[in-house]
Parts: structure tokens; C-alpha cells; sequence
């Protein structure tokens, strides 16, 4: 089976900027339903600070396009495109664990493990009680 998704992108928006990073992942994306892409901010630093984390597969070319001016797509004409931008001036790619100051990514091999992404991140599930 041949694909076009040969990379693994795991990226986590702190919670400020979910909002913003969901407008990215619209901007970025191939459907009208990725401006949903980051929900429950579930993850958290050694700080506390939260995060939600979206973990997916992505064609090489993604941080070369995460880089480029965007524009809004024809799955989304009327993406808030401010909102967008101002999401990837904070993407930090491949450059070391989370902070509430960046949108985090690590990009890896399309098998790689999301689990072993988020721990590069340096971010753990948030404990919730009750659950085992």
C-alpha cells in the first residue's frame, strides 16, 4: 500500500490557544470538520499548564506548508484567517518539550508512536478522579 502520509505529526496547543490552533488546522487541513482538531485540553506539563493534543498522519511537505502565508481553503472560505496566523507564528516544530508559549510539534515516521511523541513533548494525561 502506497500513501502520501509518510510523516507523524503530534502537535499540542496549550489551552489558550485551542481556539486559534483549531483555525490552523482548518487553514492547513483537507476538511471543514478539522476545526475541531484540538477539544479537551487532557494533557499537562510538570508545571500543570494544560494542553489538548492532536496526533495524525501528514505528508512531508506539512512544515513546509505550515510555514508558508496561508490562505482560507475552499472546505473553508470564511476561516477566521487572523486567528490562523497568528497559531503558526507560535508553531515550534521538532524544538523540545511544551510550553504555554507554543504550539508544539513533533514530526517522526507516519509509524512512530504518538504515545512516544507526547512524552518527547514532555506531557502526561491529566489524573482524573475516579478513573483508574
Amino acid at each position: 500500500m502506497t500513501t502520501e502520509y509518510k510523516q507523524r505529526a503530534t502537535i499540542a496547543s496549550p489551552v489558550a490557544h485551542i481556539a486559534e490552533a483549531n483555525q490552523l488546522a482548518l487553514a492547513l487541513g483537507e476538511s471543514a470538520a478539522d476545526d475541531k482538531t484540538f477539544n479537551t485540553a487532557a494533557w499537562q506539563d510538570a508545571e500543570g499548564n494544560l494542553y489538548a493534543v492532536s496526533s495524525t498522519v501528514a505528508k512531508p511537505i506539512f512544515a513546509q506548508i505550515a510555514g508558508q502565508p496561508l490562505q482560507a481553503p475552499e472546505h473553508a472560505p470564511d476561516m477566521d484567517l487572523a486567528a490562523a496566523t497568528h497559531a503558526q507564528a507560535l508553531l515550534q516544530i521538532n524544538g523540545g518539550i511544551a510550553n504555554p508559549d507554543v504550539i508544539a510539534v513533533i514530526l517522526g515516521g507516519r509509524l512512530e508512536s504518538a504515545q512516544d511523541h507526547i512524552a518527547a513533548l514532555g506531557l502526561e494525561r491529566v489524573q482524573q478522579e475516579g478513573l483508574i
